[in-house]
């Protein structure tokens, strides 16, 4: 991997041994340790069958930089977070890829308040690595590894301060994923009657694949529709992401999710800020304006929602992919977290999960992603942003926030490079059906011929 532009929109990641590799991690957690001088590192891993190895490796490094590690195992990303801010470590760092497919793995850093770091932090860290200049310190003041469980301070501090009022009937798929343990405790200790898929851990995810779409949760909907479960809830494989099924076995849209929810949470409250990334449904804007609150528009990526809460004190953010951030108990997307938070929401507003999303006005809308080697996005995207306007004809306005933005009357499309996997992510949104596909159409073919002709 090259030693620019390593972090995407959440962290590091790539292909295990060809992007990413033991070395790098060694490395990365030298340079952090240079950067940091003093502390103590919480780390944490899903349950991907690189992870102990990168763990190992990225620790190694720590300690040859002379700080201080508590491995904290096999957790999810925002556990791992909460808990840095807890024990008061100077950062912390989960190996994971996330929703990737297992060939892939990666790392997050987090700073002492348990926040992804800024894009500042994570250029010093570039900087760091590809200065050649790395120190590592002497053999009487070496690091040392230590080992704790400390996952039940979270589940204690969500039982601390919320209870459910009656027992739902839960149908759960882990995925295989890191959730396996704490998802399925904290439920439990919620008095919620559980129905387990795929909870075993197991890094080569046989079960499903570890995003949770409508393709790879046909189970799940079959099982909350025959056992006759109040909803389902699916995790990626760090469980920072939530898709939701309701009681009828349907797959509910993501943007329809964070259009409830969002909308819920600014109503209960009177009003509120809600930070949501440029590629969301227009869906969801009129759902929280609707009910008194107000959106921040940031760059796609949890850690720019992150940012954006923290700087307008917003009460509430997320991204349509189900990375829901909840500023009352930590800044972390957190895939378990709104799982209990939206039990409770159905309690307050006295609905089935079927009524609670039904509420919400939908446009067509249609997302795909073409692959595209990570070294050919920058001209690739010049490409397209130059020739894509002309393409859809007669616009709006155009937006460059993050990636290219056309405006057109009655919709819009958004062209931008993935952060997290090789890729041109296209999405189209309309208020008809013909026009998303006008739209979407000539966007995709317009990006895939460009990606094609830029074949390294």
């Amino acid at each position: 991997m090259q030693r620019h532009g390593l972090f995407g929109t959440s962290g590091i990641r790539g292909v295990v041994n060809v992007d990413f590799d033991s070395v790098l991690a060694m490395r990365l957690g030298v340079a952090l340790a240079n950067i940091l001088e003093k502390g103590t590192l919480t780390v944490a891993r899903d349950t991907r069958t690189s992870g102990q190895m990168l763990s190992s490796a990225f620790e190694a490094g720590v300690v040859a930089g002379g700080l201080e590690v508590i491995d904290l195992g096999v957790l999810p990303t925002p556990v791992l977070a909460y808990l840095t801010r807890l024990l008061r470590a100077a950062s912390g760092a989960v190996i994971t890829a996330s929703h990737n497919p297992p060939e892939f793995n990666g790392i997050k850093l987090f700073d002492t308040d348990g926040k992804a770091y800024s894009d500042a932090f994570q250029s010093q860290v570039e900087h760091a690595l590809s200065s050649e200049e790395l120190a590592c310190a002497s053999w009487d003041r070496l690091g040392e590894v230590s080992s704790s469980d400390y996952s039940f301070h979270y589940v204690e501090m969500i039982l601390g301060r919320m209870e459910l009022g009656k027992t739902w009937k839960v149908a759960v798929d882990f995925g295989s994923g890191s959730a396996y343990q704490v998802g399925f405790e904290l439920l439990r200790s919620l008095r919620c009657d559980v129905v387990s898929l795929n909870a075993q851990p197991d890094g080569v995810f046989p079960g499903r694949n570890p995003e949770p779409t409508p393709e790879s949760l046909s189970v799940l909907m079959t099982t909350v529709r025959n056992m006759g479960c109040d909803i389902g809830f699916a995790y990626d494989g760090d469980a920072n992401r939530v898709s939701f099924v309701d009681e009828t076995g349907r797959f509910v849209d993501g943007d329809v999710a964070l259009a409830a929810f969002a909308s819920h949470k600014v109503r209960r409250q009177g009003k509120g800020c809600v930070a949501l990334p440029v590629d969301t449904s227009l869906a969801v804007q009129e759902a929280v304006e609707k009910n008194g609150g107000q959106v921040t528009w940031t760059k796609v990526g949890d850690t720019n929602v992150a940012e954006a809460i923290k700087g307008n004190k917003a009460i509430f953010g997320g991204e349509p992919c189900g990375a829901w951030i909840h500023p009352d108990f930590h800044l972390c997307p957190d895939g378990v977290l709104s799982s209990v938070l939206l039990l409770k929401a159905l309690e307050e507003e006295g609905m089935t999960s079927h009524e609670f999303f039904s509420g919400i006005k939908r446009y067509p809308m249609k997302r795909g992603k073409i692959q595209c080697q990570n070294l050919a996005k920058s001209e690739v995207m010049k490409i397209i942003a130059s020739n894509l306007p002309k393409a859809l004809g007669r616009k709006v306005g155009i937006t460059e926030t993050d990636g290219i933005r056309v405006q057109v009357p009655e919709g819009w499309v958004l062209v931008r490079p993935s952060g997290t996997e090789p890729a041109i992510r296209v999405t189209a949104e309309a208020r008809s059906d013909p026009l998303v596909e006008h739209l979407f159409n000539t966007t995709y073919k317009l990006c895939s011929d460009t990606a094609r002709e830029n074949v390294n």
